[in-house]
């Protein structure tokens, strides 16, 4: 996918009825999913959205990943995210969140997804 694809499926994804979970995920492709191939494309597609809404705010994920090991209800689709993303880079944008993440596959490769939800961080 290019960046213009990746922009793309984003405002499709804002621009969708939420289903009753309240969130849209994706994986958006990345032609060689090599960790640096994915992390570019994350730090290139986020400059984008940065132009749109401001700087992100860069969120570790560990702690909440702690929580959920720890019994505690994480709410979907952050219990999703939490479990594949080790860090996001999130934008609250009118009544949404926005997040874009760096999957780690194994020997699968790197992955990008993004996250459109009502559902506010735990």
């Amino acid at each position: 996918m290019t960046l213009a694809q990746h922009l793309a499926a984003l405002d499709l994804l804002r621009a969708r009825a939420f289903p009753e979970e309240g969130y849209h995920l994706a994986e958006l492709a990345v032609e060689d999913p090599t960790e640096e191939q994915a992390e570019a494309e994350r730090e290139a597609l986020a400059l984008l959205l940065e132009t749109r809404w401001g700087p992100p705010r860069l969120v570790s994920l560990h702690s909440l990943l702690a929580r959920a090991g720890a019994g505690e209800d994480i709410p979907r689709p952050w219990a999703l995210i939490c479990a594949s993303v080790p860090d996001i880079q999130l934008w609250r944008v009118d009544t949404h969140w926005v997040v874009l993440g760096l999957t780690r596959r194994g020997e699968d490769g790197h992955g990008l997804i993004a996250c459109v939800t009502e559902v506010d961080p735990p």
